[in-house]
């Protein structure tokens, strides 16, 4: 028995039906029945399949109308597991095994090409959704396998308007672009797999090749296109392909030009225009961020390698410096070049360098704060002052004055400090947490240059109460706001005990403020010895507790490595050289070399500990 148009012609009907009800009524379902036309539209799927069914009975299994009568089954099979899963019923997936069973014995033949794939896409996005991500990637490398061989073949697939037709009526080369467009979902559906399988160089590269074919076959929405790839470019810069991240970032920036050229403007409608300006706004905000950590990488990268290089032993072996990676994987046909020159892809080497970085970071910075402002949006307002914090912080860096060094740390505790004015730590605790802690390195950092400068003062001249009251005032903020920091975990500062409820990951930081502390009270600067002594037994005490807590199995590799390496960075190098920071010392020897190392650095500013221990 032979087909025809007419066999087919109330299957066809029931099919159209279904769709229109998922794809338009759908949308006027009231909220107190929000699945009513999909339940309509699946009663009708049922009733065409019974009709199919009843259809492929009178057929040879064997000849090319059977072939697309079980093409058309397993479609509609698939369509009503698609809906079982939306209004969230069990069954869904029983449905489509039975669609790829039936479907399985026209696998490779033109009618079958897109429904197979397009049954595996689903069963594939079905295990991903219950972290089955290995079987889902089965599901979804068979999809691609099926495409591959498609195109090696060079097959002419169908769509479901074909397999209703006759042979005169198949629209040519819309089956091709749906199986372009049913590839493309493969990949992205394999990028997101390759991510839940920690295989993100693989998850990156698969979604460069989506972003890449949406723009080859003209399937992409402009905003969520721009947001992929300015999410993708956190990937590569942390990994130093800042070339590729620049790229992604200029695409996403000049899709969001053409949104509001191609959208925006040629809506006439006010509230909806209104409301495309609102999503305009706030992704380009969110945009703008990316390019500031872009900056920020650029920056922090270049500071990393250049202490590399002042660091590295002439005598011992060097590790090789650190290089932007040039490979790269353009978009074709999108003229970026004046968002890519607006910042290099290249380390800093001096000032010069990072000061261009840093403005380019800190214009972005400013467009995101027209957006996320802090009487609407305090914690990403705190979020992108942090990040502006940070930006003079590093540059600080590259200065060799260290007056314009303190200047621009300065500008950095301005920032920080706004974060603290703004914010309630009761409701805002985390971000407070890391202002704090922020600050009291930075003050920390303000006022090693200015015993740095101190020391050079001594040589020549006596040292002015202006400058020694600069000193201790520097170390006064920044013990308070350490102290802050450690009293926002409930930790008593007559005591200092750590709560049993600090976790694991909180303790580094904390250890840390408590080291800081220590090491601040025995830089304050007094000639009272009563004041001396006290000071001293501050430091002492804060010391101590940094090397009781040190003595914890899970804790003690973590700081004893921390602090020997960050001794030899701050100390001097006679004490070094003497053996004092030994990686192997103990808890109880690395007070001691703590305290005589103080002292041997300023011997003017305060009372050995030597006699102490």
């Amino acid at each position: 028995m032979k087909i025809n148009k007419e066999n087919l012609s109330d299957i066809r009907e029931d099919y159209e039906k279904a769709h229109r009800l998922i794809n338009e009524e759908s949308k006027h379902d009231p909220p107190t029945e929000p699945f009513r036309s999909h339940y309509s539209a699946r009663d009708v799927l049922n009733a065409a399949l019974r009709k199919v069914k009843n259809l492929a009975e009178a057929l040879d299994p064997a000849s090319e109308a059977a072939t697309t009568v079980r093409c058309i089954h397993a479609n509609i099979l698939k369509d009503v597991a698609k809906i079982t899963t939306f209004v969230e019923e069990p069954n869904g997936e029983v449905l489509l095994n039975e669609a790829l069973e039936l479907i399985e014995a026209d696998r490779g033949k033109e009618p079958a090409l897109n429904v197979h794939i397009e049954i595996l896409n689903q069963l594939g996005i079905m295990r991903c959704n219950t972290s089955n991500f290995a079987e889902s990637k089965v599901f979804l490398d068979q999809a691609k396998d099926i495409y591959a061989d498609a195109k090696e073949r060079e097959l002419e697939p169908l769509t479901m308007t074909d397999l209703f037709g006759t042979k005169e009526e198949i629209e040519k080369g819309k089956g091709l672009k749906l199986l372009e467009s049913n590839h493309t979902l493969t990949l992205y559906y394999l990028a997101q797999v390759f991510g839940f399988l920690d295989n993100l160089s693989d998850s990156a590269r698969y979604c460069h090749i989506t972003l890449k074919r949406q723009l080859e076959y003209n399937e992409f929405e402009h905003v969520d296109w721009a947001l992929n790839a300015a999410t993708l470019s956190q990937y590569y810069f942390p990994r130093n392909h800042l070339s590729q991240a620049r790229h992604l970032l200029a695409a996403s920036t000049y899709m969001m030009h053409r949104y509001e050229a191609e959208v925006v403007e040629k809506v006439s409608n006010p509230e909806e225009r209104a409301e495309k300006e609102e999503t305009l706004r706030y992704r380009m905000a969110d945009i703008a961020r990316c390019w500031a950590k872009y900056g920020l990488h650029i920056l922090c990268a270049s500071k990393e390698r250049l202490s590399k290089d002042d660091d590295s032993d002439d005598e011992g072996p060097k590790e090789p410096p650190l290089t932007p990676v040039r490979k790269m994987e353009r978009f074709v046909g999108l003229e970026l070049a004046p968002y890519e020159d607006q910042v290099t892809d290249e380390f800093c080497l001096t000032f010069d360098d990072a000061k261009l970085v840093m403005l380019n970071s800190l214009s972005w910075l400013n467009k995101a704060k027209e957006y996320y402002t802090k009487e609407t949006e305090a914690t990403q307002y705190s979020k992108i002052v942090q990040d502006v914090a940070s930006l003079y912080k590093h540059l600080s860096f590259f200065e060799e004055d260290e007056g314009n060094q303190c200047k621009l740390l300065k500008r950095s505790v301005d920032q920080l400090e706004e974060i603290i004015e703004t914010l309630n730590p009761t409701y805002y605790q985390s971000i407070c947490r890391e202002a704090w802690y922020e600050l009291g390195l930075t003050y920390s950092n303000m006022l090693n240059i200015k015993l740095g400068q101190l020391d050079d003062l001594q040589s020549t001249e006596r040292p002015t109460p202006h400058a020694l009251n600069k000193i201790n005032h520097l170390c006064d903020k920044s013990i308070q706001n350490f102290k802050k920091f450690l009293t926002s975990y409930k930790v008593p500062l007559d005591t200092l005990q750590l709560p049993a409820s600090i976790e694991e990951g909180e303790m580094q930081p904390i250890l840390y403020a408590l080291f800081h502390i220590g090491r601040l009270y025995y830089r304050i600067i007094t000639p009272d010895k009563r004041l001396k002594l006290k000071n001293t037994e501050n430091s002492l005490l804060y010391y101590g507790q940094f090397v009781e807590c040190c003595k914890d199995e899970r804790m003690k590799p973590l700081f004893i490595q921390e602090i020997s390496r960050h001794s030899c960075l701050s100390f001097p190098q006679q004490c070094v050289h003497k053996g004092f920071l030994a990686a192997t010392v103990t808890p109880p020897d690395l007070l001691r070399v703590v305290w005589t190392t103080e002292q041997q650095a300023h011997p003017g500013l305060g009372v050995s500990f030597t006699r102490l221990i």
